[in-house]
Parts: C-alpha cells; sequence; structure tokens
C-alpha cells in the first residue's frame, strides 16, 4: 500500500470516528442556519464539525464546546457552500496567484479555469505552468483544456496541442473539460481534428464546453449531437431556454465581457420558469477593475437574487449545480458529511457576501480581508519561453507599417475594421489618400493602422481601424487573443516601433507611446500575458492607461480591452487575423482583396442562420 493510500484510509477512518462522536473535531462551526442545496431547505440551529479539510459531521452538536476543538459561533448566520465558477479565465492581465486572495475573500473556493490564452501563447508548457502554480493553494483550481487554438488553423497557424497532447491532459486530475470551442463553424463541417478530440474527452468522461455565438436551432442540435455539453454565450432568455431544452448546461453570464444577467434571468422568474438544476452563474472573465469594485460569485449571486431568482436557487446554481457540472459533487458544492469543508458565513440570504470563509477547513477570509499570507510565485513562471510565432523581429522600422496601393496616388477605398463597442467590430469601406504608391491616413479623422505580426511575410499584416476614437501615436499590445501574436495600432509610425520596442523591453505588456514619449504601460512579464503586480497595483495602472486614451479621444468603456479582442476571430463581424481583415459571416478574407474563402469552408450562411 502507498503512502498517500495509508494517509488516505487514516483520513477515512477519522471522519467516521468523529462524526461517531468518539473522535475530537478539529473544528465546530455552531448556532448556524444551514443552507442545504442538497433538500432544497433552510435548516435552523445546526452545527457542523471538520476533520482536517473535510466535513464529518452536520446535524445537532449539544457538547460542542467543551470538546477541546476550535469552535466558531456563526450566531445565527446562514451556513453557505463555497461558491464555484465552472468557466473561468485567469491567464491574462491577472495571474492566478493575485487573484486567489480576492476571489477567496468573495466566497470562491473552486473555478474551472480555460487556460486558452496560456496554451495559445505558451503551449503545453503555459499550462503546465499554470496547475503549478496553482497547486496546493485553498482556492482549488481545475482546468479545462483548449482543442481549437487557434481558431481558424488556415489563418492563424497550426493547432497549438496535438491530439496526443491532448489526450496526455485530459487524463491529469486537474483537468474536467475541453475548453470553449469558440470555432463552432468547424464542428458543422465534419473536423475531423476536433471531432478526434472530442472522442478523447467523451473516453475520459470530460465535459466539453461551447461557444455558440448565434448559432440557429438547427445548428445547436447539430453541435449539442457532436457532444457539446454546455454553453454560456447566450444573451436572452429566449436563447438560453433554447440550449436548455437541447440538453445542454446553460451558464448565466455577467461580467466584463458581456453583461446579461437582467435579461437572462427571465429564464428563471418569467411566466413558465424553468427548472434551474442544469443553469449556473458564471462572470466569464472579470477584470481587476471589477473585482475590487463588486467581488466575483457573491456579487453574481446577489444580483441574481435581486432579479427575483429566488436566494436559495441562485446559491444552486453557484454551488451544487457547477460540481455537478464537473463532476466534483461529492467533493464540493454543498455542507454534507465527507466534502471538502469549504463553507462561508453569511448574514443576509438576499445579499449571499461572506463575512467567514473557511476553505478546506481553514478560515481564509474574514470580514472582507484575506487571512493568508500572499501565494508565492513559482520562478520558472517569468523564464518561461514564448512560442516561436510571438517572436518580434529584431529590427524594426517604419517601413513595417506602410501600405502598398495598386495605384501611385490619387484614392482608393478598402475596407476597415470598426470598433462598434468593447468586443464587437464591423466592416466600413473608407476611401484613402494615395500617395508615392502609399495608402496615407487622413490627419484629422477617426482612422489608425492596426499591424499584426505576421512571421510568414515575414514582417506585419497591416490594415486599418476606426472607431477606436483616440488619436493614439502607438499603442502596443503582446495581448491579442487567438494569434497572440504582437499587435501595435496607431497614426504614427515612429511611435508603433517606439511602443513595440518597449513592450519587448518588458517581456511582454501593453505600451502607449505619442508624439516620442512613453505615457503608460502594463508589464505582462509572465508569457507577455499576466502581471506579477497585485489586483491593486494592476487596476491602477489599467485605470491610467485607459485615462490617458480617453484624453486622446477614446469613448470606449475599456479601450485596453478592446485593443486585444481586434483579433479575436470568431466574435462577430470583422478581426485582423495574420493573412489579412476576416470577415467573420462571409468566412473570406477581405483585405488584402481576396474573393476567394477557405477550401472546405462553409457557404456565407454559416455563421448566424
Amino acid at each position: 500500500m502507498t503512502q498517500d493510500r495509508e494517509v488516505e484510509l487514516e483520513s477515512q477512518k477519522a471522519l467516521i470516528e468523529v462524526a461517531l462522536g468518539r473522535r475530537t473535531a478539529d473544528l465546530h462551526i455552531v448556532n448556524g442556519k444551514l443552507v442545504n442545496v442538497y433538500s432544497g431547505e433552510i435548516l435552523e440551529g445546526h452545527d457542523i464539525s471538520v476533520r482536517g479539510r473535510r466535513i464529518a459531521y452536520v446535524g445537532h452538536l449539544p457538547n460542542a464546546v467543551n470538546s477541546g476543538a476550535e469552535v466558531i459561533d456563526a450566531e445565527g448566520a446562514y451556513l453557505v457552500p463555497g461558491y464555484i465558477d465552472a468557466h473561468a479565465h485567469v491567464d491574462f492581465f491577472a495571474n492566478p496567484l493575485s487573484l486567489t486572495p480576492h476571489l477567496l475573500t468573495s466566497g470562491t473556493t473552486s473555478l474551472m479555469a480555460d487556460p486558452h490564452e496560456a496554451v495559445g501563447a505558451l503551449g503545453l508548457r503555459g499550462l503546465e505552468m499554470l496547475i503549478e502554480m496553482t497547486r496546493g493553494l485553498p482556492l482549488k483550481f481545475y482546468f479545462s483544456v483548449p482543442v481549437a487554438t487557434p481558431p481558424l488553423p488556415q489563418l492563424e497557424g497550426e493547432p497549438i496541442l496535438s491530439v496526443a497532447q491532448v489526450e496526455s491532459c485530459l487524463a491529469r486530475p486537474e483537468t474536467r473539460a475541453i475548453s470553449e470551442v469558440t470555432p463552432w463553424v468547424r464542428l458543422i463541417s465534419g473536423d475531423e481534428d476536433l471531432l478526434s478530440k472530442f472522442a478523447l474527452a467523451q473516453r475520459y468522461g470530460q465535459r466539453i464546453e461551447g461557444h455558440t455565438t448565434g448559432a440557429s436551432n438547427r445548428k445547436l442540435a447539430a453541435l449539442a449531437a457532436a457532444g457539446l455539453t454546455s454553453c454560456h454565450e447566450a444573451i436572452d432568455a429566449r436563447e438560453a431556454r433554447e440550449r436548455l431544452r437541447l440538453g445542454l448546461y446553460v451558464m448565466l453570464r455577467h461580467g466584463s465581457i458581456r453583461r446579461d444577467l437582467e435579461a437572462l434571468a427571465e429564464l428563471l422568474t418569467g411566466e413558465g420558469p424553468a427548472d434551474a438544476h442544469r443553469v449556473m452563474l458564471t462572470p466569464d472573465w472579470m477584470d481587476p477593475p471589477a473585482i475590487l469594485e463588486r467581488g466575483y460569485m457573491d456579487g453574481l449571486v446577489t444580483m441574481a437574487i435581486q432579479q427575483g431568482v429566488p436566494a436559495l436557487t441562485a446559491i444552486q446554481m453557484a454551488t451544487l449545480n457547477p460540481a455537478t457540472y464537473l463532476g466534483l459533487d461529492t467533493q464540493i458544492g454543498g455542507i454534507a458529511p465527507g466534502r471538502r469543508a469549504d463553507i462561508l458565513l453569511v448574514d443576509r440570504l438576499e445579499r449571499p457576501v461572506p463575512r467567514l470563509v473557511i476553505a478546506d477547513g481553514e478560515i481564509v477570509a474574514r470580514d472582507g480581508h484575506p487571512t493568508l499570507d500572499a501565494p508565492v510565485m513559482p520562478p520558472g513562471a517569468l523564464e518561461i519561453e514564448w512560442l516561436p510565432h510571438r517572436k518580434l523581429p529584431r529590427a524594426l522600422d517604419v517601413g513595417d507599417f506602410d501600405v502598398a496601393s495598386p495605384i501611385a496616388s490619387g484614392e482608393v477605398t478598402v475596407p476597415a475594421i470598426a470598433v462598434v463597442d468593447k468586443t464587437i467590430t464591423r466592416r466600413q469601406d473608407l476611401t484613402l489618400r494615395v500617395e508615392d504608391g502609399q495608402i496615407r491616413l487622413p490627419p484629422h479623422q477617426d482612422v489608425l493602422k492596426a499591424a499584426l505580426l505576421n512571421t510568414e511575410l515575414p514582417g506585419f499584416m497591416v490594415a486599418f481601424v476606426v472607431g477606436f476614437g483616440a488619436k493614439v501615436g502607438g499603442l502596443a499590445s503582446s495581448l491579442a487573443h487567438e494569434p497572440h501574436r504582437p499587435l501595435v495600432i496607431g497614426c504614427q509610425e515612429k511611435d508603433m516601433v517606439v511602443a513595440l520596442q518597449r513592450m519587448r523591453e518588458l517581456g511582454g505588456g501593453v505600451v502607449v507611446a505619442h508624439e516620442g514619449e512613453l505615457l503608460a504601460e502594463i508589464p505582462l512579464p509572465i508569457g507577455g500575458l499576466m502581471s506579477v503586480d497585485s489586483l491593486e497595483e494592476l487596476t491602477a495602472q489599467i485605470g491610467s492607461m485607459n485615462g490617458i486614451l480617453r484624453q486622446l479621444g477614446s469613448s470606449l468603456e475599456s479601450p485596453v480591452f478592446t485593443v486585444g479582442f481586434l483579433t479575436f476571430s470568431t466574435l462577430p463581424w470583422v478581426r485582423l487575423t495574420p493573412k489579412g481583415v476576416w470577415d467573420v459571416k462571409e468566412r473570406r478574407i477581405i483585405w488584402p482583396a481576396s474573393e476567394d474563402r477557405l477550401s472546405g469552408g462553409p457557404g456565407a450562411d454559416a455563421f448566424l442562420h
């Protein structure tokens, strides 16, 4: 018998003996009102006994105070299971270790993270880094495995993870799912690479996360048939119900990418409310300023209650339901014997923000403040190698951003990426001046160049952006979603070079240069994706940069965030890729000019009909 198995058996025996009253517990919580997410009851005068990391007993303990164990008097507070986020992103801007104290304080004791950015930018080593970084923390991290990174191999490069690598990841105890499949159009076209990876997930009994933006009912049915098990992309109650009826788990999203809970809550509060057992809450992603201001899962549960969802149902949607979805309901998600001792003390059920947070049997937060020391960053995290396609050329020159015209002088009309809001774009045709065979930017209009590193050229793929608002000289970022290649936008080529050079010096990040000066920077030295700073410091950096961009004319909610999404090739409607401007609905490159769709691609109606 191995030493680990011996320890496990001894722990089980200790739990049994504590439950029978034959052995002393490590911790008793007394005088609480138990929120029982299994039976749907609130049970008065219930106590909890904890041994090690697990709950041994739930019920009445008349002699707990005299047992010699540590005793917490709940003083009539509600005893709520630790919250679970089943679809988190923890690998861009903030790092998991800086997030941990704040998420624990909010009552979030478990999550499944989609390492989409880390794997897309760093390969398998990115996932391994995140697992090492989060091992042994009181906040339990599980992971999904990206299988569609990048989403469009014809445009963005070969798949980062091979079928064999995906299988090795799915065999790990830390993984619970295949991460969200953004290019669902590939599935309805019978993409063999994706389907073979789906077969592996099913063989290992793991979930397959969907990202079914814009799919019609017929295509949703096809995607469910392909193996998808969930979706977090519904934006109203009708779409959420449609997915639920097809057997998908539905995640109601409300965070920094989209805020739709007011409309989505009607699924449970409107006429003919749906059964909530396969419904969950998730922020999807919440930026550092929002976490500091509004909390995390506790804020979502509170808002759901404010929208009319019964309090116990809202709590189930953030505890038992995600635990069941992840196949972890025998471990987490409720307060019962044998479960991990993740327990929140909440004074008001209509606003279940915890005043005390217990994770794995230890007090980790009290009165809104963490009680544990900050986790230590593994030294290798700052040394992880970037994948070759992300590395800037040794020499950068203003000529890298020239855009040649088919005519020597006059005017040409070109398709541009028009920013609609924080995440959505559309096509807008621009008529621009040509001098000496080069297309010039109009000096007094809201038009910028956007250049994405394209190592196949070599050099940059340069296109045009309107609607950003800020006539910034140069804004460079190593955080460009999906292709993960360095990106720079601006109206002054010299400033674009300066911003890129400074970004490289930082080891990755976001940099603003204007009229020859470096005005702001957000260093992201962990793989060019994540900061090493605290959430408070990072929030200040993001706020400072957004403030400068607003002074330069941007009216966007978060210009820093929007820049990184210009390359998100599966979101509506027009995106910058290494091979040009991609029309998502038409599925073709529209700049540089081309009328040819990708071979084997579906028709123009695939995205929305």
